[in-house]
């Protein structure tokens, strides 16, 4: 019995002991999911293995519902890799985070801190385009590196067209990562991002862009809008 209490008070002390950044990526999860978080360590320790493990849950979210799993579970666990300060991704060797349906079933996906930081490094090229879209800078656009078959004048494409939304929705306010997938096709292996175009009357339009997963080679592959 007293190991029992020990470990519910070290449970409790783990939660209490979240720091800000921990804290602050919770609260962005479960904006992302329109949901509730919660965070908890958990340790492995034995001879053939050792781990120390971020796990976050999200409950009470009608999105992970009409998602895949590993899209959703990819997507918070590379939110809480990016939030961590270097400092604190010592403390982890793997992220878990675990999903609770609308049926109270649950499944959860680990993902070593090694796999979760090459993914972080080809997030980038997503983020850098879609903030360009955001922000309306659309010459930067033009500074990416990209596959072959994207348009020369692809900047201009997506100015026009982001254009045409904004007559119809507003004003384009944010974007909003809600997915991440590993995908392979005949030429290799890729990762696509998904997300949300955020508009002034609050419409969310789905999106997704591609980024090649080669690691000498950071180019964007594609996107596409759904309207």
């Amino acid at each position: 019995m007293k190991k029992l209490i020990s470990c519910i008070v070290a449970t409790a002390l783990l939660f209490a002991c979240a720091s800000e950044t921990e804290k602050g990526v919770l609260e962005d999860i479960a904006e992302v999911y329109g949901g509730e978080t919660s965070y908890s360590k958990s340790f492995v320790s034995n001879t053939s293995e050792k781990r120390t493990t971020f796990n976050v849950t999200i409950k009470n979210s009608q999105m992970i519902d009409t998602l895949a799993p590993t899209v959703t579970t990819a997507n918070a666990s590379l939110m809480v890799y990016d939030a961590l300060t270097s400092e604190e991704k010592k403390n982890y060797t793997d992220i878990e985070t675990i999903l609770v349906n609308a049926k109270n079933d649950t499944i959860s996906y680990y993902y070593p801190m090694s796999a979760l930081a090459p993914i972080s490094k080809k997030a980038k090229v997503f983020h850098t385009f879609s903030s360009i879209l955001v922000d309306g800078n659309f010459d930067q656009l033009n500074e990416l590196d990209r596959a072959d078959d994207i348009p020369a004048n692809f900047s201009e494409i997506l100015k026009n067209g982001v254009a045409q939304f904004e007559k119809k929705y507003g004003s384009l306010k944010a974007y909003q990562t809600f997915g991440v997938a590993e995908e392979r096709d005949n030429v290799g292996t890729y990762y696509q991002f998904q997300a949300h175009l955020i508009f002034a009357n609050g419409h969310k339009m789905g999106y997704w862009a591609v980024v090649d997963a080669a690691p000498d080679n950071d180019a964007l592959l594609g996107y596409k809008f759904f309207q």
